[in-house]
Formats: C-alpha cells, sequence, structure tokens
C-alpha cells in the first residue's frame, strides 16, 4: 500500500486541502493519506486557532472520507515536532508500506534546510504537488541536489485557496460563504474563531 503524509497547520482547513487529497487519490500517488494537524510549525509564529481546535476541523473535514486518517500524534506532544520525527514513526507502524511526503512545490527549494532531508529520503518519497497558475510555484529540481528517483511530479493543483486568505475572508466576516467544509464553518462559527477582536 502507498501512504501518503499530508502535514501541515490547517489553520483552518479549507476546501483546497479536501481537493488536494481528492487529487492524490484520483492520480494514483496514494492509495491512503494520514493527515497531520502540527501542533506548531519551527518555522512560524502560531497564527489563528489552537492546535485542540485545528485537529477537530480536520476530523471533522475528513469525516466519511475513505482512505484518510487523521493523526493527532504532533497536537498530542505539545512542542513543535519535526517531519523527520514523525515520519520515523509512522514508517515503524506500518513497516510494510511505501510512503510518501507531499511537499508544496513553493517548499521544495528550502527541503535542504529541513531537520534531517537525507533521512526523510531515506524514508519516503517526496511528491510535489505545484499549483497551477501560482508563479514560482513550478517544480525546480536543478540544483538542489535532490535525488530524482526519490522525487515524484504529481500533475498540477487547481485549487486557488491558502489558509491565510482563508482566515482573512473568516476575520472580515465571511462565516459560512468561506472556502471550507460546512461542518467546518460551523465549528469555527460555534468557538467564534479567526474573528478580529
Amino acid at each position: 500500500m502507498i501512504r501518503a503524509l499530508l502535514g501541515g497547520s490547517y489553520d483552518p482547513v479549507h476546501t483546497g486541502h479536501v481537493a488536494m487529497v481528492a487529487h492524490l487519490f484520483e492520480h494514483g500517488l496514494a492509495d491512503h493519506v494520514t493527515v497531520v494537524p502540527n501542533w506548531r510549525s519551527p518555522w512560524r509564529e502560531a497564527t489563528g486557532a489552537s492546535p485542540t481546535d485545528r485537529l477537530a476541523m480536520c476530523r471533522l473535514a475528513f469525516a466519511g472520507h475513505a482512505g484518510v486518517t487523521i493523526d493527532d500524534r504532533e497536537v498530542a506532544a505539545g512542542r513543535p515536532v519535526y517531519t523527520v520525527e514523525t515520519l520515523t514513526a509512522l514508517c515503524a507502524e506500518y513497516p510494510a508500506d511505501r510512503w510518501r511526503l507531499v511537499v508544496g512545490a513553493d517548499h521544495l527549494a528550502t527541503f535542504n534546510a529541513w531537520r534531517e532531508p537525507e533521512r526523510i529520503l531515506g524514508l519516503v518519497e517526496l511528491v510535489v504537488l505545484a499549483r497551477a497558475g501560482v508563479a514560482g510555484n513550478s517544480p525546480d529540481l536543478s540544483g538542489l541536489g535532490l535525488p530524482p528517483e526519490r522525487i515524484v511530479l504529481a500533475p498540477p493543483f487547481d485549487h486557488p485557496v491558502s489558509a491565510s486568505a482563508v482566515r482573512a475572508m473568516l476575520a472580515a466576516g465571511a462565516g459560512a460563504s468561506a472556502p471550507v467544509p460546512a461542518a467546518v464553518a460551523a465549528y469555527i462559527e460555534a468557538h467564534r474563531l479567526y474573528r478580529v477582536a
């Protein structure tokens, strides 16, 4: 079985994330997707919702989606967790399966600055996902020193939604019209998330 890890802040999880998982299945890039919301990225400051709220929203967004698991290990850790830690644990839990890590083409240029990039490439293949129509978002492997046999270039993904744009919409009062799954919109409203004080 091919398993893909799709990690991120999911602040909030939106329709683009759900479409991205469907894109992976549609193009045969994964048989199963493990969605891992992080406690907080080691590279970014905290922004909107709490880790617990983001985990709950992921569970709501993917409820009933066959082949998708929401993994709470990074939120449960209560600290920034590096991707290599999560991958090491998942590969040990499912040793018979082939693992892939989904990364945006915009993150590929900084991959060598991640914690233990060589170890990551020893554990998994990278599925590089470029968003269609986004300038500077085409995968360019030249000069990165990444082994081409460990890189899978996914077909361009056309869903122009970003979490920062969704947060801005919600702060401006978009509510149910924001591009988030209905259950997530209801959760955001019930918990009064992403509001400007």
